[in-house]
């Protein structure tokens, strides 16, 4: 099971533009655009289930639902917080965090 490509997907789209995205952060939740968001959100949620009910074999026994929402939560959270703490963008501290990170999914997951 390889998590670290979508850990480093992630945390790299979440630094491509920091300042947007700390905009965006404080103004989607009041702009109206909270559906669109969510549901964006729901089809992550799906697809990281689909891929973690294809390598079941591969991980402790888990809810897939419940898996997929923690790992997603988690990834999200860890990006999130490492682009409003812009001294986290540098090169190899996103090496780091994405080889930190993948650390903690596949610990959980196993």
């Amino acid at each position: 099971m390889t998590t670290a490509p979508a850990v480093k997907i992630a945390i790299e789209a979440h630094s491509i533009d920091p300042n947007l995205h700390r905009v965006l952060a404080e103004q989607i939740p009041c702009s109206g655009q909270l559906a669109e968001v969510e549901a964006y959100s729901h089809e992550i949620h799906a697809l990281v289930r689909a891929y973690l009910e294809r390598h079941r074999k591969e991980m402790r026994k888990l809810d897939p639902a419940l898996a997929a929402f923690t790992c997603v939560s988690a990834i999200e959270a860890i990006a999130h917080n490492a682009v409003l703490n812009g001294e986290m963008l540098s090169e190899k501290m996103v090496k780091v965090l994405v080889d930190e990170t993948t650390r903690m999914v596949v610990g959980y997951l196993r």
